[in-house]
């Protein structure tokens, strides 16, 4: 299967242009060689994107109708991170809920035969999404504790303590321990928020102050939650290394903020290219 990779031109198997024209229209051009087109057509084509806004989802729709209008019947995506992952409910009355409402209905509609989704945010996704495939965040994760530990041995399981950030996570922290085959002691925070939905306070439970705390999640913002438990953990006398290990970073200044309390982070560059002292990235594009 051949790659159109709208996020690194330069890495893409098909050969493209973006248009840009005054009133905001993007449009894709796409050439094909006719003896890389017959193969396209009878073995499809993966369009390998980001999905951060709008303007990503044009080029999308533009990039996949180019496609068929050449005769590829076959078209999958891969798109790691996921617009609006987080909005999966109505939050207010008079709302919506942005991924069944508006997102994946556009999405559906442009008939993919796969959509490949790294770490989503929750089983809403899969549930409104036609195709639906998930790739977990084992590789990251793995990539990580490589980097921290020759995870090869033993090490890693007795110097450190999984976390999870909330009880919402809780449930991904358990599949991932199962699937590195971690066998030491998994701790689960959890958090309170005012009426505004504004953070309000962080539980964290005892855990043994002498060994290093990985805590793991999906998405990084502005990092709130991951700040305070560090903090949290910095009164409760820890004494190891803290890391953390998220697989979509948004905020550059939140990931820079957040360094006060990590000795490093670990992240993808799923949402952005990161270039950050002691923030790590496991390249997905």
């Amino acid at each position: 299967m051949k790659i159109l990779n709208l996020a690194k031109p330069e890495a893409s198997d098909i050969k493209f242009e973006v248009s840009h024209f005054p009133d905001g229209q993007q449009q894709v051009n796409v050439s094909i060689p006719q003896l890389d087109l017959n193969y396209c057509r009878e073995h499809g084509v993966q369009i390998k994107t980001r999905l951060n806004d709008f303007s990503d989802l044009e080029l999308i729709i533009c990039a996949t109708q180019s496609l068929r209008n050449l005769g590829v019947k076959e078209i999958h995506l891969y798109t790691p991170y996921f617009l609006g992952s987080r909005s999966d409910r109505k939050f207010e009355t008079g709302s919506n809920n942005y991924l069944k409402d508006v997102i994946c209905p556009i999405i559906n509609g442009l008939c993919f035969e796969s959509v490949t989704v790294l770490d989503p945010h929750s089983d809403v996704l899969e549930a409104c999404l036609n195709n639906f495939r998930k790739i977990t965040n084992e590789d990251v994760v793995k990539f990580a504790l490589g980097e921290i530990y020759d995870y090869d041995s033993s090490e890693g399981n007795s110097r450190m303590i999984l976390v999870s950030p909330d009880a919402g996570a809780s449930k991904k922290i358990y599949k991932i321990a199962e699937q590195i085959g971690y066998k030491g002691d998994i701790i689960t925070c959890s958090k309170e928020r005012d009426n505004a939905g504004k953070l309000s306070n962080t539980v964290v439970p005892d855990f043994p102050v002498e060994k290093d705390i990985i805590i793991i999640d999906d998405i990084f913002d502005f990092g709130g939650t991951f700040k305070s438990i560090g903090a949290i953990m910095n009164d409760m006398g820890h004494e190891g290394n803290k890391y953390l290990i998220v697989t979509h970073s948004i905020q550059t200044e939140g990931l820079k903020d957040a360094l006060k309390w990590f000795d490093c982070i670990y992240t993808t560059n799923s949402y952005k290219e990161h270039n950050i002292e002691k923030v790590k990235q496991f390249n997905i594009f």
